[in-house]
């Protein structure tokens, strides 16, 4: 019974989605959800494309955003929170991917809504994707699993202290929160929570070590 609850209202949330996306999102593709084998990659590589919760506009509202931020979309899926993020002054808005399927759509959504001089996805494996050096906001909806994400991480660190800045992490369905808070410096300094676990979002801020 609670299985099939959860797949109808699944199911009604994505039409009205998907509707909206097509009325006032100038007919974009961002709420079409995704498995991992249409997408291109297994369930050991990734999760599924589910997009991100409007939800993500109030969050970012919380913080003092300008030009010289810069935010990266780790598994940005067909760009949903992209188009989010491209409405507050981040002086860059990029993403990756695993798959060249969901970078594609996204680029071709940033098209059709005028924002492709701003917003930008590309392909990439986290697992060896280590360019993080310019951005200091990053952004996850639960993405991969925890054996990637501890790798995805581990770059990321190593990004921080190669070049030391403040930085946050906003992240949605937070299933590796443990790891983050007990593997790293990153510090859970808000969190919006939902009547369903995946919607729910975890701020987390990083600050230079004194002796860095």
């Amino acid at each position: 019974m609670i299985s099939f609850l959860h797949k109808l209202i699944c199911g009604i949330w994505q039409w009205a989605a998907c509707l909206n996306d097509r009325i006032f999102r100038g007919n974009a593709d961002f709420s079409g959800w995704m498995t991992q084998e249409n997408a291109g990659f297994s369930q050991d590589h990734g999760n599924q494309y589910q997009p991100s919760t409007d939800a993500l506009v109030r969050i970012l509202k919380r913080y003092p955003i300008s030009q010289e931020d810069r935010i990266l979309d780790i598994g940005c899926g067909k760009g949903k929170a992209m188009y989010l993020m491209s409405r507050y002054p981040f002086g860059a808005v990029r993403g990756y991917d695993l798959s060249e399927t969901l970078t594609e759509i996204a680029n071709d959504n940033f098209r059709k809504l005028g924002l492709d001089g701003r917003c930008r996805a590309f392909r990439a494996d986290a697992m060896e994707f280590q360019d993080y050096d310019e951005y200091n906001y990053f952004y996850l909806f639960n993405p991969f699993p925890e054996e990637v994400f501890r790798v995805m991480l581990g770059h990321l660190m190593d990004s921080l202290k190669r070049r030391p800045r403040s930085c946050t992490m906003i992240y949605l369905h937070p299933v590796c929160h443990e790891y983050l808070i007990q593997n790293t410096p990153f510090k859970l300094t808000w969190k919006k929570k939902s009547w369903i676990d995946w919607f729910d979002y975890y701020c987390y801020s990083y600050t230079v070590p004194e002796d860095q």
